[in-house]
């Protein structure tokens, strides 16, 4: 299971790293309700790349037991 945790999280950042070339250099993250928002630098992304994995092992550590 830990190794298909590091592929995920490889994998996972090869994609997102490939995707942070074709975005903007600033991208929206959130809209209030008067229609200002805040934005993000595009690298913001590459700090949800254990996501994946994260959620996989707890998925799979739950439908273990």
């Amino acid at each position: 299971m830990k190794k298909k945790c590091i592929i995920i999280t490889f994998v996972t950042f090869v994609v997102l790293a490939t995707l942070t070339f074709l975005l903007p250099q600033e991208i929206p993250l959130h809209f209030g309700v008067s229609g200002s928002g805040s934005v993000v630098n595009k690298y913001f992304i590459l700090l949800f790349t254990p996501v994946p994995a994260i959620l996989y092992w707890a998925i799979v550590k739950k439908y273990k037991n």
